[in-house]
């Protein structure tokens, strides 16, 4: 039985890993040049000082009205590129390397806008700090794209390098021109986490990993993978990942309309979640690992219901483990709401509305409501930055995307004022959404995350919550924890996600399963209770 119901996972799991994942920015591997002697000594390209008080001033009024993006770096125009700055050096094998150093005194980071932006297969380009202590890349040919520019996310620091690596084979055929250095004033990164800057989200917000409740945990911890910061030039917001019926993993992106972000010098960064959440109290988060990819197509947009849909072109990963979220175009009230968002281009963080939801239309728009009526938010917040965050109901599915509002923190508390959710049912129907989240013309109304669907099971069905697998990625060993059932005999068959059996077996209340002998990826484990014949499958990511 188990494995009849596994090949229809298998087949589904199959199309999604052969309908396209490129390689995409890792941080594998380094610059060429740091192995390389004797290499050309070059002055670094000093960056204007900044007016911090009236950028200061700006932001202060600004950041009160969360129809802004939030800003957390200064934009400075620069022509800085191969032909007309930095230093060339060669390799022994023909290869060649050009270098340019970038400081911009006081920055907590630095990114980059490339006008001219073109690589030859083969190509890399790195960004790091002059301590070799933070990078991105390697950026590849995988990110070109018919405008030739390319955004990149931040790195830390105020003295950074740009490597690009041009094999002899393709000597003269890149393109590669900074247009704009992004001095990064108050970015929240790994470096200036715990050095909190100007401005950044408040005490009362709660990290994604906090329980929001056990009504919506399950839920909560699929959808994280889903909720990614979106960047471009020195501006934030927040956005989903979003399933369509074709269930094929398309890259759509939705946030918000206000955040007039240009598409192909936008960046994202996903999995940027503490490993040791801090619940709406005066502590410092830690930070954690992250996954970054650049460029997107803008397929619609609309200000009534303020969202706009991208469709990133830059890869991303299997390995990233991560989600696209489900979607209700029905417009019904929900019993209670939640959102997932970046505050103030914060680490990830969790809200939770039980109390006063509504609808709303001013001024041609249309809003869900988080009203001052009902006390506001009764868990966490949001601030500037969570703008185009997705607000979900109790089933996991995107309702709205955060236009406005005014609720902040009040110390550890909220200030019970209202936020504004774009209505994704009038998104969908009249803002042009159906086109691309509904391709099978099925006519449905609504969708689950993508594992939910092509499991075909409810996070929150018995079975599925009462089985723990961990830790999850694992770099070897898993345990399988069963735990509330009266009857716990399971037998058991792993797959890898071509469909191939690994192994197979039975187990009572829990289990302890090697992958050491296996390479890095995604397996699944069909579990079946022996005695009620009720199954269950649970996706498993091996990263040595």
């Amino acid at each position: 039985m188990i494995n009849n119901i596994f090949k229809t996972i298998t087949l589904a799991f199959t199309f999604v890993m052969c309908t396209g994942l490129v390689a995409q920015v890792t941080n594998e591997g380094h610059p060429s040049s740091w192995s390389l002697d004797n290499k050309k000594n070059t002055e670094a390209v000093v960056m204007p000082s900044l007016d911090m008080v009236s950028i200061s001033a700006q932001d202060a009024i600004s950041d009160m009205d969360k129809s802004n993006p939030y800003r957390f770096g200064f934009e400075m125009d620069v022509n800085l590129g191969i032909g007309n700055a930095g230093v060339w050096d060669v390799l022994p094998n023909g290869d060649r390397i050009w270098r340019i150093n970038i400081f911009s005194e006081g920055a907590n980071t630095l990114n980059f806008i490339f006008d001219e932006y073109k690589l030859p297969v083969g190509a890399k380009l790195y960004v790091y700090s002059d301590d070799r202590q933070s990078i991105i890349g390697a950026y590849t040919s995988v990110m070109n794209n018919s405008e030739e520019k390319l955004g990149t996310w931040m790195v830390d620091g105020d003295n950074i390098w740009i490597e690009y690596l041009e094999p002899a084979n393709v000597i003269g055929q890149g393109k590669l021109n900074i247009g704009a250095v992004i001095h990064g004033y108050r970015s929240v990164t790994e470096a200036s986490l715990m050095n909190r800057g100007l401005n950044d989200s408040g005490a009362c917000n709660l990290d994604v990993d906090c329980s929001i409740g056990s009504d919506f945990d399950d839920k909560k911890d699929l959808l994280k993978h889903a909720v990614g910061l979106v960047a471009q030039g020195g501006y934030v917001c927040t956005g989903t990942l979003l399933n369509n019926t074709a269930l094929d993993e398309e890259p759509y992106f939705i946030f918000a309309n206000h955040c007039t972000f240009t598409p192909a010098t936008s960046t994202f960064r996903f999995n940027w979640i503490s490993p040791n959440p801090i619940c709406a109290s005066n502590g410092n988060s830690t930070s954690s690992g992250y996954n970054t990819t650049s460029g997107a197509e803008l397929l619609a947009t609309a200000s009534q219901s303020d969202y706009r849909l991208f469709r990133l072109t830059g890869g991303l990963n299997d390995s990233w483990d991560l989600e696209w979220a489900g979607w209700n175009a029905t417009d019904v009230v929900p019993d209670y709401s939640i959102g997932i968002h970046h505050p103030a281009g914060d680490i990830m963080k969790v809200c939770r509305n039980d109390v006063g939801l509504a609808q709303q239309t001013s001024g041609g728009q249309v809003f869900w409501a988080i009203t001052s009526a009902g006390g506001g938010w009764e868990q966490g917040v949001t601030e500037g930055g969570s703008s185009g965050s997705g607000l979900f109901n109790p089933e996991g599915q995107l309702i709205g995307t955060l236009c406005c509002g005014g609720a902040a923190c009040a110390g550890t508390n909220d200030n019970g004022q209202v936020d504004y959710y774009g209505r994704f049912a009038t998104s969908y129907t009249n803002g042009g959404l159906a086109q691309w989240l509904d391709p099978t013309n099925s006519g449905v109304t609504s969708l689950n995350t993508l594992s939910e669907e092509l499991l075909g099971v409810d996070v929150t069905d018995v079975l599925a919550t009462s089985i723990s697998v961990y830790p999850n990625p694992t770099s070897g060993i898993i345990n399988i924890k069963v735990e509330g059932l009266d009857v716990a005999n399971f037998d058991y068959e792993i797959y890898s996600v071509d469909g191939r059996k690994i192994s197979n077996g039975s187990f009572t209340n829990t289990a302890t399963i090697s992958f050491e002998n296996q390479s890095d990826g995604i397996y699944f484990i069909q579990l079946e209770n022996t005695t009620t014949n009720a199954l269950v499958t649970k996706k498993v990511i091996v990263r040595k």
